[in-house]
């Protein structure tokens, strides 16, 4: 398949340099930074004044693959991004964000993987890269070579591991609560039913990152997946990585996903 995008990394503004073909991508910069600093070793980094930055390592002893770590903006602004790690050599891009649904069930707080192999509801985006008007909001799959290297890693380890469509998120304030916005509350009611009738069953998340990296994968012919875990967003007076929260966030992070994410991008080709 011929590429939709034909960027190359002379033009590109924030990553100017080449990277490894496998990396994971956060939006989070101390998640970002806490991974490329204490799971990385002989590492060279690079960033811009706007805030991208990337961090090129090896993972524990592995010395024969280079990989990256980068740090992304929040929001489909992060698809800039996305498309120069894609145009600066990226060919397996992970997103490892956290889940913005609302009120998440209390199992998903320990242990839980979401795996993101679907993505819908994004517009704006598609519309500004000129997407047929037809495939606006519509679906885009994850990477199935990624899809089922994180499978099987997952049955290794006999991990919860559950299988999402994640919705967009273009305002996280809206449909994450339709209150905010009281006098557009109905139509913000009407999207999410229509959002939930569309899954037809399957686990829902909301972030607004991944419906951008799997457009962006898509649009060059590389793979994409997201990992997502649920952190605390809903205590109004405690930050998800601070206080009472933290401990439990980082624990989840650190003996769950981080060693899960980086041995199944290691194993994919």
């Amino acid at each position: 398949m011929t590429p939709e995008i034909a960027l190359t990394i002379d033009q590109n503004l924030f990553i100017r340099k080449p990277i490894p073909e496998k990396g994971i991508v956060c939006s989070n910069a101390e998640r970002a930074e806490r991974i490329a600093s204490e799971y990385l070793s002989s590492v060279e980094t690079f960033s811009c004044s706007w805030g991208a930055r990337v961090w090129i390592g090896n993972y524990q002893e592995n010395t024969k693959e280079r990989l990256f770590v980068a740090l992304a903006p929040v929001g489909s602004g992060s698809g800039l991004v996305f498309t120069e790690l894609f145009s600066a050599g990226a060919k397996f891009l992970v997103r490892y964000g956290s889940d913005d649904a609302k009120n998440p069930e209390p199992y998903e707080y320990k242990n839980c993987v979401k795996l993101i192999d679907e993505t819908d509801n994004l517009y704006g985006y598609c519309q500004a890269s000129g997407v047929d008007p037809s495939e606006w909001g519509e679906s885009v799959m994850a990477s199935p070579v990624l899809l089922k290297a994180f499978l099987a890693e997952g049955n290794k380890r006999d991990m919860i591991i559950e299988r999402r469509i994640c919705h967009h998120l273009e305002n996280y304030h809206s449909l994450r609560n339709p209150n905010v916005f009281p006098n557009r509350k109905t139509i913000l009611e009407k999207q999410l039913a229509d959002l939930k009738e569309k899954a037809n069953g399957k686990k829902e998340s909301f972030d607004m990152e991944s419906a951008v990296l799997f457009r962006c994968a898509k649009d060059f012919g590389f793979h994409a997946l997201t990992v997502l875990q649920t952190v605390n967003k809903e205590d109004k007076d405690c930050d998800p990585y601070e206080g009472k929260h933290r401990e439990a966030a980082l624990k989840d992070e650190q003996q769950v996903f981080v060693d899960y994410i980086f041995t199944s991008l290691l194993s994919t080709s």
